[in-house]
């Protein structure tokens, strides 16, 4: 029997309803089968033992399983994977009957996941298909995210600690551009304040912690040729190549190089309201951290390397385009660029020197800062 099942994924245990997606009507038998499946795993345990007994009960049976994109469907999907079954993962964004549903809960949930499941089959193509990475890859991306957390929380540790600062009336010997390099922590300590003695102590940390995770992710990323290829593009540090090439995981699964910028959301949004169509902002879709680190990579090309993209940029600067609007147009070149440079099996040729003053400038701590400064001008 031909069955589209729906799974709604919990850290603890799963929903499940499962329909009839024959083309001939079904026999008493198979609606038998059905109310009894459903009945037995309306709740079952997310783990391995929970996966084996949905197995059992489905031996002999057609089954095609519909779960949503998430960080533990992830886990699941690879359990079920493992054990047999053909397993779709679809973009949340897309399942507009279950994030606009009035009578949100976990059965409604997997009653539309198997609605869903059974017109793909029939050919309703009615959501994007998730893409789901190795395990290998897996663990990239949450080496990269952990440095992301970190950059993250030592940049609002250098606003508390030049807002504390500010707050005493308390000056260090000279205006440091990093409040978390060596001389100035040195300075923070001798200040005999608690507060700041703490925040150096939480900022050494946090550094040595970086580094220790810069060079796992260089570790895990030796002989990625991908990663390699971007690495080579003056602009991105181990961090930003890292995330691009896990993310991106295989290349060949974007049409072209706008389907890679669209995949980080830097391509525009389209309003063809009353047959006007109009561009508007970026879609926005996508991880948000990806999106953050080609900008970011984008904005140390432009400033510190001769392309078309820093040319590109500079043009629309000339034509009135705030800061933003430009890097952001600029980072969809990029995106692009990286996608022709990798299905092409090609490094980019940059002088050493530039070279190295920009892989220097995108794994510095500065960078955050001077793209906040870039922002007012």
């Amino acid at each position: 029997m031909k069955i589209a099942i729906g799974i709604d994924v919990h850290k603890e245990k799963c929903a499940t309803f499962a329909v009839y997606a024959g083309k001939e009507e079904p026999r008493k038998k198979n609606l038998d089968f059905l109310e009894r499946f459903n009945a037995d795993f309306r709740r079952f345990p997310s783990d391995a033992a929970g996966m084996v007994g949905l197995t059992n009960r489905l031996h002999g049976q057609d089954a095609y399983i519909l779960i949503e994109n998430s960080t533990k469907s992830r886990d699941v999907y690879w359990m079920l994977t493992n054990l047999g079954f053909r397993v779709t993962v679809a973009h949340a964004a897309d399942l507009y009957r279950i994030t606009r549903s009035k009578t949100k809960n976990d059965d409604n949930d997997a009653a539309e996941l198997a609605g869903y499941m059974r017109r793909r089959l029939m050919r309703e193509i009615e959501f994007a298909v998730a893409h789901m990475p190795s395990r290998e890859v897996l663990v990239q991306r949450e080496l990269c995210r952990f440095d992301i957390n970190d950059r993250n929380d030592l940049t609002a540790l250098k606003k508390q600690i030049r807002s504390h600062l500010l707050i005493r009336g308390m000056k260090l010997s000279r205006d440091y551009s990093d409040i978390t390099c060596v001389l100035a922590l040195r300075e923070l300590k001798a200040t005999g304040d608690h507060i700041l003695i703490l925040d150096a102590a939480k900022a050494e940390s946090i550094k040595a912690r970086k580094s220790q995770t810069e060079k796992m992710i260089r570790y895990r990323m030796e002989g990625n040729r991908m990663f390699d290829i971007v690495w080579s593009v003056p602009g991105f540090g181990i961090l930003s190549a890292a995330y691009v090439t896990c993310m991106a995981d295989d290349m060949t699964r974007f049409v072209d190089g706008r389907a890679f910028a669209a995949s980080a959301g830097i391509t525009p949004k389209l309003d063809e309201s009353a047959d006007r169509p109009k561009n508007c902002g970026i879609s926005r879709r996508g991880d948000p951290g990806l999106r953050r680190l080609l900008c970011q990579a984008t904005f140390v090309h432009i400033n510190h390397a001769d392309s078309f993209i820093s040319e590109k940029y500079k043009r629309l600067k000339a034509n009135g385009k705030h800061h933003n609007e430009a890097l952001v147009a600029c980072a969809n070149s990029m995106a692009r660029m990286i996608w022709a440079m990798v299905t092409h099996d090609r490094k980019y040729s940059a002088d050493p020197t530039v070279m190295a003053v920009t892989r220097y400038l995108a794994d510095s701590d500065e960078i955050e800062d001077e793209m906040e400064a870039a922002q007012t001008e």
